[in-house]
Order: structure tokens, then C-alpha cells, then sequence
């Protein structure tokens, strides 16, 4: 008797070892189906050889009022767990997030959201990697699920199915397939931005074409000296543009796929006859977006600034002296912007301090003096008003640094050093400075967002604006599945078994005494 009642004790011990173990299996490393369901098999076993040994003391307790109570506690927390089963899944299929932390890193951006939106049709994103390599590309996923509750996540090993690998064309260790409308688009590098990109790229039939003027002096968009526009160039290509560079001289005509038009900071003059391409180009609905950095030493630039009057707006070739918003050490010719208009589709949203080298200002002309022209202009940035800020003209003023506004040739603030312009046919933005883009001020991210914001709206593109590119390089914490799986059963398992244990246990030896 007591033979067996030691070995029906250590039956169950055994049995109850087997199912923590079967739970932390199934919770830690639900993929791995063999092992799993082989212990699985295993502590059910082994529970019906205990059932076995102890079928008669079993019957009698069958029968009794304690069987009963106990059928209807089972009953009780079957129906509670299928109720929190369906509010599981619920949660599951409709989730949502709250990132706390004060810059975002948890959560996707804006412009990743606003692109979601867009996309009514099925949308698939298929992993092709190898199971450690998928994890961390997984938690970023579920980010983009969260908010497309209908989004289809696949994991596919390569190991296990390489004719899948060879059917997708899978060249890279970790791939991301995504597939929208019946077409792909590979993504290789694990972030938000590209992968965005890519749904930007599938959910359009082309990207956007714009043409960089040059022949005049412009900033070099191949060039990686301080003075050239190559990350500039970059940035505009990942956020899904085309860029193309054109010479007005040997063309009679901007290409039909040109979707803008960009001038920007020209050195020399402009021939009249290539002045007459840009005008063609905007009379046939094209978009144009123009810089003209301020020259007080004379103006090689009339026959464009004519050009633009046609549109509203005046570019002035003075230079905008603040001396209330400035950077330090400029005396007031390098002006800070850090105030923007919510209202206006560019600045919607934006944070940030924006740097203007050596900007001359702009100014709109009344609506009654062109009442012929139906589009709208906007201020978009501009200085502090008078006596802090005026457009400076005098050369020997500016090179001595001895600024003062001169009343009768200068012009008094507020001043605007960028301007909009919108109607059915066009819209065109204007910047009174080239430089706040070069290469040389790649770490002021909010110079490059707000020209990329630009640009994105100018090809009407608008959906891309308010992707303020991070210029602290962080990433939120990915926590594994596994990781996951073991914080669970050792926080809300194991840890409260023990401790109700070691409970009954004082409590038993406490009652002896």
C-alpha cells in the first residue's frame, strides 16, 4: 500500500513537471510542432496510466457531490476562457498601440499611416528568412498591422522551402515580399523607411519624374563635395522619386514624363530661349519648384524673376538681415525659422529648426493687380518683422558687416524667404536661398524634410509630406517570440505557482505547530 502510494505520488509529480513543461513549450516555441505535440503526447500518457492505477478511488469520487461541483467550476471556466478567447482574437484582428515615448520610436510615422489609409486592396507582406533572422523583422511588421488590421504576414524559411525562394527570386538572406494588386516589390534592409518606400512604389504604377536644370552653376546632385547636392539626391530617391538632370540649351522641350521642374540655385544667366522651355513646360500644367540665392553685385536673373511675376510672386535679389531669429555668429544674414503654419500642406506637422545661408526675400503680388491669374499663393516661411528684420541691398554694407536698414532701398519686414503657388494647371514653390541643402549641412535634418516636404508636394505628391526622417538614429526594442514566451511562463506562471506552493507549505507547518 504504501509502495503505491509512493508511486502514485511520484506519478504525479511527473505529470504535473510534463504539463509546465508542455505550456512553456507550446508559449515559447509554438513552431517547433514535433517537439512540442510529442510531449504533449507524452504528459497525456502518462496522465492516463495515473487515471489507470487509480480507476477505483476515482469511480467512488465520481459519483459524489464534489465530482459535480467540480464539473460545474470546469464548466464555469470554459465558457470564461472562450469568451476571453474571443475577445482575443478580436483584439488580434483590430489592434492598437499607445507610444509613450516623447520622439516616437515605438510607432510609425505620419506618412507611413497616411499611405495604409490609401491602400483599400489586399495587402502581403511574405518573410522570406531564415527563423532567427525573421524575428526582429517580424516585431517591425506588426507595427504596419496595427494599423492595416487586414494586412497578411507569411513567414517563410528558406531552408525548408527553397523552391518558393526560387519561384520569388529571392536573393538575400532576409527578404521582405510585399504584394499589392497583383505586383511585388522586394525589400532587403530591415526599417521603416524602406519598406515604406516600397509601398509607396507598389501602390502607384511609376514614380514621380523630376528633372534637375543644369549648365548654369547649380549645385552638382552627383557631386559628395560640400557644395554639391548628392544626399540631397539620395534622400529625393528613397522617398520614391525619380531624378533626372536636363540642360535647357539642347532640349526645345521638357519630356512629357516630367512631373516638375526643378531650378535651382543657377550661378549664370539664363538664355531667353531657355526661359521660354520653363515657360512652355508651366503653360502645358507642369510644376516647378525655383531657388534664387541673392547676388548684390549686380542681377543675371531678370528675364526668370519676369517669369515668376507671371505667377504671383516676386523674387526679390536683396538679403534678408534678422536679428532677432538668426544663427550665432552670422550677425543676422544667416536667419532661423522655427515657427510654421499647420495650415499649409508643406509645414503641416512639422518640427524643426530651418536654416536659411544668405536668403533673399519674396513677396506676392495682390490679387487685383493680376486678376487674370487664379492661383493662390502662400507664405510658407518668413522672418521676424520690423525693426528686427529688412532686406539688405547695399553691397559695402554686407561685406563691412556694418548692416542698418536704409529707409527708401531697403525693404522692412517681415520678409519671406519661401512662397507657394497653386492652381488647377500648376503649383510652384519659390526659395530665396540654394545652400540650406548642400551636402556640407547633411546633419540639420530639418532643412532636408523641409525640402523633400516641398518637392513631395510640388510633384502632388502630398501623401510623402510629414515624414520627418529621424536625425537620431534609434530603434524601438524588439523582443523575440521565445524572449516573449519565457517572460510569460516564468511572470505569470511558474513564479505564482511556486510562491502559492511555498504558501502552503507555511501554512501547513505553521498549523502543525
Amino acid at each position: 500500500m504504501k509502495m503505491k502510494k509512493w508511486y502514485n505520488v511520484l506519478l504525479a509529480i511527473v505529470t504535473s513537471i510534463l504539463y509546465l513543461v508542455v505550456v512553456a513549450l507550446w508559449i515559447s516555441i509554438p513552431d517547433e510542432l514535433t517537439l512540442n505535440l510529442a510531449v504533449t503526447v507524452l504528459a497525456m500518457a502518462v496522465t492516463l496510466v495515473l487515471i489507470f492505477l487509480n480507476r477505483l478511488p476515482l469511480s467512488v469520487y465520481y459519483h459524489s457531490n464534489q465530482f459535480k461541483k467540480l464539473q460545474e467550476t470546469i464548466v464555469f471556466f470554459g465558457l470564461l476562457f472562450c469568451i476571453f478567447g474571443v475577445v482575443n482574437y478580436w483584439t488580434y484582428k483590430h489592434p492598437k498601440q499607445l507610444d509613450l515615448s516623447v520622439i516616437k520610436l515605438n510607432s510609425l510615422t505620419d506618412q507611413t499611416k497616411n499611405i495604409l489609409k490609401e491602400m483599400n486592396e489586399p495587402l502581403t507582406f511574405k518573410m522570406f528568412a531564415r527563423k532567427n533572422d525573421s524575428l526582429a523583422w517580424m516585431a517591425l511588421l506588426e507595427f504596419y498591422r496595427t494599423e492595416k488590421n487586414n494586412i497578411q504576414i507569411e513567414k517563410i524559411d528558406i531552408d525548408v522551402r527553397p523552391d518558393l525562394v526560387g519561384d520569388y527570386h529571392i536573393s538575400d538572406a532576409a527578404t521582405l515580399v510585399i504584394e499589392y494588386k497583383g505586383k511585388r516589390q522586394n525589400v532587403t534592409e530591415r526599417d521603416e523607411l524602406n519598406i515604406t518606400n516600397a509601398l509607396i512604389k507598389i501602390s502607384r504604377g511609376s514614380d514621380p519624374v523630376v528633372y534637375f536644370v543644369q549648365g548654369h552653376g547649380e549645385g552638382d546632385i552627383n557631386s559628395q563635395e560640400n557644395e554639391g547636392l548628392k544626399f540631397i539626391y539620395e534622400t529625393a530617391k528613397n522617398s520614391a522619386l525619380d531624378i533626372r538632370q536636363i540642360n535647357l540649351l539642347s532640349t526645345q522641350e521638357i519630356p512629357y514624363d516630367a512631373k516638375a521642374l526643378v531650378l535651382w540655385g543657377p550661378k549664370t544667366a539664363l538664355q531667353p530661349s531657355e526661359v521660354d522651355v520653363i515657360k512652355r513646360f508651366l503653360e502645358r500644367k507642369g510644376n516647378l519648384m525655383i531657388a534664387l540665392d541673392p547676388d548684390l553685385n549686380g542681377d543675371h536673373f531678370e528675364n526668370v524673376r519676369a517669369l515668376m511675376r507671371n505667377y504671383k510672386i516676386i523674387m526679390r535679389n536683396d538679403m534678408i538681415i534678422d536679428r532677432k531669429s538668426f544663427v550665432n555668429g552670422s550677425n543676422g544674414s544667416i536667419p532661423l525659422v522655427d515657427h510654421f503654419d499647420n495650415s499649409i500642406e508643406i509645414t503641416k506637422n512639422f518640427k524643426g529648426q530651418i536654416f536659411f545661408p544668405l536668403v533673399s526675400s519674396l513677396e506676392q503680388i495682390p490679387d487685383e493687380i493680376l486678376p487674370g491669374v487664379k492661383g493662390v499663393v502662400k507664405t510658407i516661411t518668413g522672418s521676424t518683422p520690423f525693426p528686427d528684420s529688412w532686406g539688405e541691398t547695399s553691397l559695402k554694407e554686407m561685406a563691412a558687416q556694418d548692416m542698418s536698414y536704409t529707409k527708401g532701398t531697403d525693404k522692412p519686414g517681415p520678409l519671406y524667404m519661401t512662397m507657394s503657388y497653386e492652381s488647377p494647371d500648376n503649383r510652384i514653390v519659390a526659395f530665396g536661398n540654394s545652400t540650406f541643402v548642400i551636402n556640407a549641412y547633411s546633419k540639420f535634418g530639418a532643412n532636408y524634410t523641409f525640402f523633400l516636404n516641398s518637392l513631395s508636394w510640388t510633384v502632388g505628391e502630398d501623401r510623402l509630406i510629414s515624414f520627418n526622417l529621424p536625425i537620431v538614429q534609434s530603434q524601438p526594442i524588439f523582443i523575440s517570440a521565445p524572449q516573449m514566451g519565457i517572460i510569460f511562463y516564468f511572470s505569470v506562471l511558474f513564479s505564482p505557482l511556486v510562491l502559492f506552493g511555498l504558501a502552503v507549505y507555511m501554512y501547513r507547518r505553521k498549523r502543525d505547530r
